[in-house]
């Protein structure tokens, strides 16, 4: 189960320091938002990401959100500031309806090969354990069983599907392939795995854009600490901030996989 409105009521009623890439209006806005929500989150806004990250390292921020700072900055700094190779996003979003759930990978070059999609999803699962969650998991790969044989591709990635499925459940975690059946397994798992990267970004945004769900935020789960990825185009980052801010509250990070 996961339990996103007590993770966000946890960031809020926490005294956190949060980083964010926002400033003037925006950080303005998020801070009037966050006020009038009772929360006591203290903001700090910042216009380069070598330096937001270098006070999230140095222990000067509880967490850290990416606000409206360039993916491309934030992810190098993140890199070269934790030594490590790639950063390893979950998105935590919402559906339409309400329902809560988990979408990884979501960068585009994230989540290239079956074992790296694997390693991605326990990462996930250990990174949340602080704050109590154990999601099911729903696997998603490029057809249905019978498929199998309309392309090469198509036979490799429900392979792909099935030997992850089989490595989590040797994991002793609950998972289902639900093969390209995406709207299954949005209803009945709550944490989602797409067949790559860049079908796990198209999957966030037409959700979020223009299907009219929730996105809170993509937490870095590969990381010592607390940072938060989001979307620039937001006319606001309240949510985010209160997710960042309940997940180093709970102690999400704090032992860290980099």
């Amino acid at each position: 189960m996961i339990d996103l409105d007590g993770l966000l009521a946890a960031g809020c009623a926490s005294d956190a320091r949060i980083g964010i890439g926002a400033e003037g209006e925006l950080l303005a806005r998020t801070e009037r938002l966050l006020r009038e929500r009772g929360c006591r989150v203290e903001l700090e806004g910042f216009d380069d990401p070598v330096v937001l990250v270098d006070d999230l390292r140095g222990g000067r921020l509880d967490a850290g959100v990416r606000g409206a700072l360039s993916s491309v900055g934030v992810l190098k700094a993140l890199r070269s500031g934790y030594s490590i190779d790639s950063v390893w996003r979950t998105a935590v979003l919402s559906s339409s309806g309400g329902r809560p759930f988990m979408l990884t990978p979501v960068g585009i070059d994230e989540g290239r090969t079956m074992r790296e999609r694997l390693e991605l999803v326990r990462a996930t699962v250990a990174y949340f354990r602080p704050a109590g969650w154990q999601p099911i998991i729903g696997v998603l790969s490029g057809g249905r069983p019978e498929d199998a044989e309309r392309g090469e591709d198509i036979r490799r990635s429900l392979e792909d599907g099935w030997e992850i499925t089989e490595a989590l459940r040797g994991d002793g975690l609950s998972a289902e392939h639900h093969h390209i059946l995406v709207e299954r397994a949005a209803a009945e798992s709550e944490l989602v795995v797409a067949p790559d990267g860049v079908t796990g970004n198209l999957m966030f945004r037409t959700l979020h854009f223009v299907g009219s769900g929730r996105a809170y935020g993509a937490p870095v789960v590969n990381l010592r600490a607390v940072f938060v990825d989001t979307s620039r185009a937001k006319a606001d980052f309240a949510e985010p901030v209160l997710l960042a801010a309940g997940l180093a509250d709970k102690g999400c990070g704090a032992a860290g996989r980099a």
